[in-house]
């Protein structure tokens, strides 16, 4: 779902007393624990959420309806990182939204309110909506990542090991509920989180960081049907200076 339009008014979707599911399955204790009434179940691309095996891991991203806020449950994945992850996003200073995690042996749960304004996508797949440009969107990725750094160093202080920088992995900036962008205040805001936090070499940073870029005007390159976008990468002429221009970001604005 790229656009959520949803009546407050309308009909419990579920009730975990309701709801068939095994034994012991994560989803009803987390009903009951968190006390959820009205919900919907956002699926994205990496949902991984089957509710008649109590199996693992599972994850998915519950829309409370009733408080209009977002719980993103990882069950038993990813879970030697969960810690330094559950550092960071509950220390983080977030702009546009509050962000309160919650973790257990069993679960890692990030908690957030509502971002202000619509998934970037919808944006870029129609050009008379597009009040930013295709610069101005690939400078709020590098931004980003950047912040993502600061905010690393200023949490773990003098404490991080030395000469490393924060990686958030490899990201996909372009699909669907990843980046949010609101017309009224020309703010763009990174929505989805996966629990990738790690401090890495140099090398391995910028690893992480060309492997993005690549995959970003590789996803640009496939929206043909666009031409707007076409003419951003110039079918693929546009590249490689911009990717030059990517990589020069992070040498001069991340690394120390």
């Amino acid at each position: 779902m790229n656009y959520y339009n949803f009546d407050l008014d309308k009909q419990v979707i579920f009730e975990y007393n309701e709801i068939d599911l095994p034994k012991g399955h994560f989803l009803h204790k987390f009903l009951v624990e968190f006390k959820l009434e009205k919900f919907e179940i956002i699926k994205t691309s990496s949902t991984k959420l089957n509710l008649k095996e109590n199996i693992e891991p599972q994850k998915v991203v519950i829309h409370d309806l009733n408080e209009d806020e977002f719980y993103k449950i990882y069950v038993k994945e990813s879970k030697d990182n969960w810690k330094q992850n559950d550092r960071f996003f509950s220390q983080a200073y977030f702009s546009n939204n509050l962000i309160i995690t919650h973790l257990t042996d069993h679960w890692w749960i990030l908690k957030s309110t509502r971002v202000p304004g619509e998934d970037v996508y919808n944006f870029l797949l129609n050009e008379a909506r597009m009040t930013f440009t295709m610069d101005e969107f690939l400078d709020s990725m590098l931004l980003t990542l950047k912040w993502f750094n600061d905010e690393g160093k200023r949490i773990w202080e003098d404490t991080r090991p030395e000469k490393t920088y924060l990686s958030i992995g490899e990201v996909n900036w372009i699909s669907s509920n990843n980046m949010f962008y609101d017309p009224i205040t020309k703010q763009f805001t990174k929505v989805d989180h996966e629990p990738r936090i790690n401090w890495v070499d140099k090398q391995q940073y910028m690893n992480d960081a060309i492997r993005s870029f690549i995959a970003l005007f590789g996803s640009l390159m496939s929206l043909r049907a666009h031409q707007h976008i076409m003419d951003y990468v110039a079918d693929g002429k546009n590249i490689l200076k911009r990717i030059e221009y990517c990589i020069d970001f992070v040498e001069t604005e991340i690394f120390d």
